[in-house]
């Protein structure tokens, strides 16, 4: 029989991967019903939402993900390294970002469902701003579990008013890890590495904003045989420095530490956890410069190991470490609490 246009396109494309195999049903996001918040308190009213409704959330989406593993027959997710204290609304925002990407990369895989995902907010977030992303989280998954024929209703349940954003932020970093065991593509040194790109435009950019401030430095010299610990803990000194750059402007952080020890049970998914809370603050300092120039975004890089992160985020050290000598004395933050 006569192969036609139509049909050779068809092939050519499916070949490709420019047009999904037809074995994989294509689901939309219309066809999953989100409920409202178990609480009562409705999303209409933004000012309402409190952490709790966050929490309650995240923990129905975790349910939900655990049914998932259960019937793909995967293992149980091993416990994230990134643990927090003193979390805010918008710490918790940067986890909740990284959560969706990995919901949305879910989705693509089992449904062939393409997501838009949020962006850093350049503005303080609130909790109802985390509660629209984990939503928006929890639809790709229902959308997988329609997929697969998974017919259970989960019911969420009510979490206590008293419900901390340092609870919300640590939860999320769980779900993320669950969500991240469950993908064929898991978090990758690539992944990783875009995110770090993403986090040295906008160090430079607050470099070039600072009165005073040093040339933009050269990125330094590439070692091989680097580990995700190695980028851990270069990441974490990078952190580190970002304490230092926002107590000098009056702005404070959660409180992070991870030990060497623990660092070498690193994976890139705790590297990408970790460089997604870098990300972000970086996104809230430079929020707080109005004049300075909006920093580009930053693409998949393709192909990428550790030793190139490791490379790039010495980069980004170097950037804050001249950022941390130029940047201008303010009163120290008050404590933060959560």
């Amino acid at each position: 029989m006569a192969c036609t246009p139509f049909l050779a396109g068809l092939i050519a494309g499916v070949l490709l991967g420019a047009i999904p195999a037809p074995r994989i049903a294509a689901a939309t996001a219309a066809a999953v019903s989100i409920p409202p918040p178990a609480s009562g308190r409705p999303v209409s009213v933004p000012e309402g939402i409190l952490p709790a409704d966050v929490l309650a959330r995240v923990e129905l989406l975790r349910e939900n993900v655990e049914q998932i593993r259960r019937f793909t027959g995967r293992p149980p997710a091993p416990a994230p390294l990134l643990r927090a204290g003193g979390a805010m609304p918008r710490e918790v925002y940067s986890q909740a970002l990284n959560l969706e990407r990995r919901s949305n990369r879910l989705a693509f895989e089992q449904s062939r469902v393409t997501r838009p995902e949020g962006i850093p907010l350049r503005r303080d977030a609130r909790p109802a701003d985390v509660f629209a992303v984990v939503n928006r989280s929890l639809e790709a998954i229902l959308t997988v579990k329609e997929t697969l024929g998974i017919e259970e209703v989960i019911v969420e349940k009510v979490q206590p008013d008293g419900t901390s954003p340092t609870q919300v932020f640590n939860t999320i970093v769980l779900a993320g890890a669950e969500v991240n065991e469950l993908l064929e593509h898991q978090t990758s040194p690539s992944h990783v590495f875009q995110q770090v790109t993403e986090a040295v435009h906008q160090a430079a950019a607050l470099q070039a904003s600072t009165p005073g401030a040093a040339p933009m430095p050269d990125e330094p010299p590439f070692e091989p045989n680097k580990t995700p610990r190695d980028v851990y803990l270069r990441l974490q000194e990078c952190f580190s420095l970002l304490q230092e750059i926002a107590a000098q402007r009056g702005q404070g952080t959660l409180r992070l530490k991870v030990s060497e020890e623990q660092a070498a049970t690193a994976k890139p998914n705790d590297v990408s956890d970790l460089a997604s809370l870098v990300v972000e603050t970086l996104v809230h300092l430079h929020s707080l410069e109005p004049d300075s120039a909006e920093p580009p975004h930053a693409h998949y890089p393709g192909r990428k190991f550790p030793a190139h992160v490791f490379q790039r985020a010495g980069l980004l050290e170097a950037i804050l470490v001249d950022l941390a000598a130029q940047s201008p004395q303010a009163p120290a933050p008050g404590p933060t609490t959560g």
